[in-house]
């Protein structure tokens, strides 16, 4: 990459930065009151809330992981598409309750929503606050970690420079302006996310022809190998990448398809924006949008795998010394402008979903854990201790991130996993059955809490888990069985213990 290409990039990136700091900066008028910093409760469109979900949920993951894969193991990623339906499944799920939840009573957080579910049990509180805090947190370092390594290498920066410049940005306006400036400036976020996706498929038939020419050239070239800078580089083209299922087994295309779909519905990117949408009517719209712009930026980032395939067995360019290159190899090849829109898209999708996590993991830390202990705050002095920990987190995230690396790249299948356990006994069986009981889900949580802890430490000395699924899979199965089980034989915040205003949402 040439220098005058690096500034353009540099230039670009900046720009964004900048315009999210502005979004940022003009939204602290409308974080006026508790529910609108901590929640912004009721206060945005369809279009703006979708694409706020979007780029919350895809991550730097989905854009450079997922292209990663897809030249590493072919269509083993395909069904990982079917996850944008999930949004639209979501809303239809509990969609409608969650929003009604913020009609029925004072709505700023997740915790709230626990409040009015559980009759005030704090126990319940405390225990989801912990765990959605521990998710939260690895997210937000592995986001900060991707994204500094990528810059830094890039233009040549210290990784600190790079971390504080970008994600201390972010941490100001985030601590100005709330949950109201997260909600607007990763709206921002994900239509540059959705721009650079058309662009790049647009890219992707130009080059290739289509996928039948990905098929023919996967399927003959064999062993490509190429010398770069010394280093002997070498791809093993089999046609069974090809197949349905891909190089890996049917089983792993099978766990990239429902991982994601019931994920992305305990995710507390999709269950928070929901009551951050004005008129409960448009409903629909919201799930039309972020369904759309999700597979927008699903399909962006399976062609870019494919691209790369295509490129590499044309003998375009050389093998890639590292999958998750894949979709720096097809920009590259494309030029200048397709440059601009994938780097910036990659920011994007890590400043969204760290101001997502940020957010959350200080409203935590300032209101919803303080209430769960019985602290009565006023609300104007949890928003001022809130700017004041999300300062603190933001600073302490960004030293963690670049100071940790495994430690980080353990975290970052940590979070996903750990956020469903958390969400799944609360807000998805709390608000679909009326026998969910107060005792049953504090039993779940804590199992929930447990198992996550004893699963990262663990993950951190190299356990194998058998039946070849993610490990949180067995988390979560755990703490949706003992929420179920215990709430057969319990009464606390069931049937006719539930407020009546509650019941009445349940019954939607």
């Amino acid at each position: 990459m040439s220098s005058g290409v690096r500034y353009l990039i540099v230039f670009f990136s900046l720009g964004m930065i900048l315009v999210s700091f502005l979004i940022g900066w003009s939204a602290k008028k409308k974080a006026s009151d508790v529910q609108s910093f901590f929640g912004g409760t009721a206060l945005f469109g369809p279009v703006t809330v979708g694409l706020s979900t979007v780029a919350a949920v895809a991550s730097a993951f989905a854009v450079v992981g997922v292209p990663g894969l897809v030249y590493g193991a072919g269509n083993t990623m395909n069904l990982w598409m079917l996850s944008s339906c999930a949004f639209a499944m979501a809303y239809f799920a509990v969609g409608k309750k969650i929003r009604a939840m913020a009609e029925v009573g004072p709505i700023a957080s997740l915790g709230d929503i626990s409040d009015l579910r559980f009759n005030n049990h704090r126990g319940i509180k405390a225990i989801l606050s912990i765990v959605l805090f521990m998710g939260a947190i690895a997210y937000l370092a592995s986001q900060i970690s991707a994204c500094t390594a990528l810059f830094a290498h890039l233009l040549g920066w210290n990784p600190y420079v790079a971390g504080f410049f970008i994600f201390g940005i972010l941490t100001l306006y985030t601590a100005i302006s709330g949950e109201v400036g997260g909600v607007m400036t990763q709206a921002f976020q994900g239509l540059i996310m959705v721009v650079a996706g058309i662009i790049m498929i647009g890219a992707f038939f130009m080059i290739t022809g289509g996928f039948a020419n990905v098929l023919e050239v996967v399927s003959k070239a064999g062993t490509v190998t190429a010398t770069v800078d010394g280093q002997e580089l070498v791809k093993q083209f089999t046609p069974k990448a090809m197949d349905a299922w891909g190089a890996m087994p049917g089983a792993i295309a099978l766990t990239w398809m429902f991982i994601p779909i019931l994920g992305t519905m305990g995710q507390p990117q999709v269950l928070t924006r929901i009551y951050a949408l004005k008129d409960p009517r448009d409903m629909p719209k919201l799930s039309l949008y972020a369904g759309l712009g999700h597979f927008i930026i699903g399909f962006f980032a399976l062609t870019m795998g494919y691209g790369a395939l295509y490129l590499v067995g044309k003998g375009l360019i050389p093998p890639l010394a590292n999958n998750d290159n894949a979709i720096f190899a097809v920009a590259d090849y494309v030029g200048v402008v397709a440059q601009l829109f994938v780097y910036a898209a990659i920011l994007a999708a890590s400043m969204s979903t760290a101001s997502m996590f940020l957010t959350l993991s200080s409203n935590i830390i300032s209101r919803d854990l303080p209430t769960a202990l019985g602290l009565k705050l006023e609300g104007s002095k949890q928003m001022n201790i809130s700017r004041a920990t999300t300062f603190i987190i933001g600073s302490i995230a960004i030293i963690f991130a670049l100071t940790s690396g495994e430690a980080v790249a353990i975290l970052g299948t940590f979070g996903w996993g750990t956020l469903m356990s958390a969400t799944f006994p609360v807000f998805i069986i709390g608000l679909a059955w009326k026998k969910a009981s107060s005792q049953g889900v504090m039993a779940g949580l804590t199992v929930a809490l447990v198992l996550n802890i004893t699963s990262l430490l663990l993950n951190r000395s190299g356990f194998s888990w058998p039946g070849g699924l993610p490990w949180y899979v067995n988390v979560i199965t755990a703490a949706i069985l003992v929420t179920v089980v215990v709430s057969l034989f319990t009464k606390g915040a069931a049937d006719e213990e539930i407020d009546p205003r509650v019941d009445a949402v349940i019954d939607l």
